[in-house]
C-alpha cells in the first residue's frame, strides 16, 4: 500500500488552503501572462520544506505540534502559488499527508494502536532526510575549504586574516519568508489611489537590474523601499525569482534565517 493511500481528497485539502492574508487581488493574475511558472532549481522538496518550517519556528522534530506545522506548510504553498511558482505534486502529496496525520491524531485511536503515533513515520523520514542534509553539506564545506586554502608559508598569512567568511546561498523557502514579511508590513493605501498603468515583469526586472548595476549587494528588504502595493510586491518577487533563475542575480544569506542580501552576477 502506497504511504499516500487514503489521503484527503482534493476537496479536503482546498478547504485547509482556504484564503485568507494572501488571498491574490482580482484581476491581478493576468499581468503574468506573458511569464511561465518559475523554476527555482536547488530545493530539494517537501522534507526540505518541512525542515525549513521545524528550524525557522524552533520546534521540537521528535515532538512535532501537527496542527501547527500544517498551518505553516500550507501557507508557503499558497506563497508559491502566489508567486506563480510551479509546484511539484509531491508537494501536494505532503499536504495530504500532513493533513491525515493531523486527522488521525483528532480521533482515539482503533483497537490494537494505542500506542501507535501518527507522526512517527513522518518524523523518522525527516530525522533520515536531516542526517543526509547534514553530511552532504558537511562534505561541501570541506571541499570548499580545501579549495580555497592557501598553500603558503604560514608568515605570509597575514593578508588573509580579514577576509570575510564566504556566504550561504539564500534558498526559495529565505526569500519565501522575506516575501511575507513584505507583505506584513506593507502600510494600507489610501482610500483614493491614482490608477497607473500595471508594469510587465520585464519592467521590473528592468528596474532591478539597474538597482544593481554598481555591482554591490543590495538587502533584499531594500529593494522593496518604493513599493507601496500589494501587487508591486509579487511583482518585485516574480521578477527576482526570474532573475535567479536565469542566473542574472546571486541571493546570499551571511547564515542561516539571516539578513539575504542580492547583487547583478
Amino acid at each position: 500500500m502506497s504511504e499516500f493511500e487514503n489521503t484527503p481528497s482534493s476537496s479536503e485539502i482546498e478547504r485547509h488552503l482556504e484564503p485568507g492574508s494572501f488571498k491574490i487581488p482580482e484581476g491581478f493574475e493576468s499581468r503574468f501572462t506573458e511569464l511561465d511558472s518559475v523554476r527555482i532549481q536547488g530545493f530539494e522538496g517537501p522534507l526540505d520544506l518541512l525542515l525549513f518550517l521545524i528550524k525557522d519556528q524552533k520546534l521540537n522534530i521528535l515532538d512535532l505540534p501537527m496542527a501547527q506545522i500544517t498551518q505553516q506548510y500550507m501557507e508557503y504553498l499558497r506563497l508559491m502559488e502566489e508567486l506563480n511558482l510551479d509546484i511539484a505534486a509531491e508537494y501536494i502529496a505532503m499536504a495530504a499527508h500532513l493533513i491525515q496525520i493531523k486527522s488521525k491524531m483528532m480521533l482515539p485511536p482503533l483497537p490494537g494502536e494505542e500506542d501507535a503515533d501518527p507522526r512517527k513515520k513522518l518524523v523518522q523520514k525527516l530525522l533520515e532526510y536531516q542526517q543526509v542534509k547534514e553530511a552532504t553539506e558537511h562534505l561541501q564545506t570541506l571541499k570548499t575549504n580545501w579549495n580555497t586554502t592557501p598553500m603558503i608559508p604560514q608568515a605570509d598569512l597575514q593578508e588573509f586574516a580579514h577576509i570575510e567568511e564566504e556566504p550561504i546561498k539564500a534558498t526559495l523557502f529565505d526569500i519565501l519568508a522575506n516575501y511575507r514579511d513584505a507583505l506584513s508590513r506593507l502600510i494600507p493605501p489610501p482610500p483614493v489611489e491614482i490608477q497607473t498603468q500595471p508594469k510587465t515583469v520585464e519592467e521590473r526586472i528592468g528596474e532591478l537590474l539597474d538597482m544593481l548595476q554598481d555591482g554591490s549587494w543590495k538587502t533584499l528588504m531594500g529593494l522593496f523601499f518604493d513599493v507601496a502595493s500589494r501587487e508591486e510586491i509579487v511583482l518585485t518577487f516574480v521578477a527576482l525569482l526570474e532573475l535567479a533563475r536565469t542566473n542574472k542575480v546571486s541571493i546570499v544569506q551571511s547564515e542561516a534565517f539571516g539578513e539575504i542580501r542580492v547583487k547583478a552576477a
